[in-house]
């Protein structure tokens, strides 16, 4: 757990300096590519957020997660 909260802490550091910065999509991962959302990697986490209506994390999976369709 102290992992995650770290890995988040760090995210919302980066996403904060720079929203836009984010990219649209987890690279192993091209099909969760959303309108309006991006994504930073921090540790072992991909960090999904949004920047409208405000800069909200909307997403959190562990790099390794069992995703269906992943390739």
């Amino acid at each position: 757990m102290r992992n995650l909260l770290a890995a988040l802490r760090e995210a919302s550091g980066v996403i904060e300096a720079d929203p836009a910065k984010g990219l649209p999509a987890p690279r192993p991962y091209p099909w969760l590519a959303r309108a309006g959302q991006a994504w930073v990697k921090s540790g072992p986490y991909w960090i999904g957020y949004r920047q409208q209506p405000r800069l909200t994390i909307i997403a959190v999976f562990f790099e390794t997660a069992d995703i269906p369709g992943r390739f």
